[in-house]
């Protein structure tokens, strides 16, 4: 009877495969506020631990656990509402300003690509490679994004009407986060209990073990890719500016958030960079190569050691292939999500083949 139920819950999952898929899309869409507020909860962690250390030890010595999650919890979400405050008014105008100075000078810089590769080929005994045909799109797509008024009232109109749903799903992600923030001991407390009354003792333990090794990779990316990333970006900003490359804001944000993807990350945002440097001036493109060689080494050997400690243990093939995975599957937060997915599941095989190996010797 196991084995007849089994084979027809099979086929009729073979057999309405799309219509489930689809069902359990729409499922975990009605949950989106509560994966935001998890996750909002989860970066808020360790922030919220070393303020409330901080205020146990030397503010509110003798005052009760609650005081003193509860006071921790509004500094940290204090804290994270200044930091986007600061970001939003100070930094993301210059950014944007950054890229429509660039925009405006494209048609500069493709000449200047021009010039460069017809002197690289005149060089090289090849002939004129013609950019007008890439010139002509560019400008063109540059003429409907700034033409078409219609659509862009139409778009601004649906922006509008999604903006009070996002900003309802927000307010609860909030709310949520705040509620597993300030009493995530209890929260863990209850999973466990439900887990080992209702799973095998054996099952029970793989699936702390499982929680354990997932809590620990995802902790080291968030927590080590962000440090990385910020250290990296804030360098490069300060020595582009002391060596007067351009875009150095443009240029620094990209190479930042690009190192949020291990190993291969900042190679990405280089190339990009340097191509961008060489529409401006070849000269400053090559200096930038080298500029950004030694600032990863350093950065790489010196101070990502010290502040973020080990990393995930992850081999640059499996990197390249969870970010490739990621990307087809989800886009960019395939990319961000895919890398300690596929930690996870490298450190738990890794960790399985050695437990197994001697018992196959034997």
């Amino acid at each position: 009877m196991l084995m007849i139920t089994y084979a027809a819950i099979l086929i009729l999952v073979v057999l309405n495969f799309s219509p489930i898929m689809n069902g359990l899309r729409w499922f975990l869409s009605l949950l989106q506020p509560l994966w935001i507020g998890i996750a909002i909860a989860f970066i808020l962690h360790k922030p919220c631990l070393f303020i409330e250390g901080y205020i146990s030890k030397s503010i509110l010595k003798n005052s009760s656990p609650g005081l003193i999650r509860g006071l921790a919890v509004v500094k940290t979400y204090f804290l994270a509402l200044l930091l986007l405050i600061v970001i939003t008014f100070f930094i993301v105008p210059q950014l944007v300003d950054s890229i429509h100075l660039f925009a405006s000078n494209i048609g500069t810089y493709l000449d200047n690509m021009q010039g460069l590769i017809n002197r690289a080929g005149s060089m090289i005994e090849v002939g004129d490679f013609d950019l007008s045909s890439l010139t002509n799109q560019v400008f063109e797509s540059v003429d409907k994004l700034t033409g078409n008024l219609g659509g862009l009232v139409s778009g601004i109109i649906g922006f509008t009407a999604g903006l009070f749903g996002f900003l309802a799903n927000l307010l609860i992600s909030l709310i949520i986060s705040i509620y597993l923030l300030a009493g995530y001991e209890r929260i863990l407390g209850n999973c466990k209990a439900v887990c080992r009354a209702y799973l095998p003792s054996g099952v029970y333990q793989n699936v702390v073990y499982v929680y354990q090794v997932t809590t620990d990779i995802f902790n080291k990316y968030v927590y080590g890719q962000l440090t990385e990333a910020v250290i990296l970006g804030l360098l490069c900003f300060i020595g582009m500016l002391i060596f007067r490359f351009e875009y150095s804001l443009m240029i620094s944000t990209l190479i930042g958030i690009t190192a949020l993807l291990p190993l291969v990350g900042a190679y990405i945002g280089g190339s990009i960079a340097f191509l961008v440097l060489l529409m401006v001036s070849p000269v400053q493109a090559l200096w930038f190569i080298v500029f950004l060689v030694i600032l990863q080494q350093i950065e790489g050997n010196l101070i990502y050691p010290r502040v973020v400690g080990s990393s995930l243990g992850l081999p640059g093939v499996w990197v390249l292939l969870a970010a490739i995975v990621g990307a087809g599957l989800a886009g960019p937060l395939g990319i961000l999500l895919g890398v300690p997915v596929a930690a996870v599941l490298y450190i738990l095989l890794k960790n399985d083949v050695h437990q197994k190996q001697p018992r196959e010797t034997l």
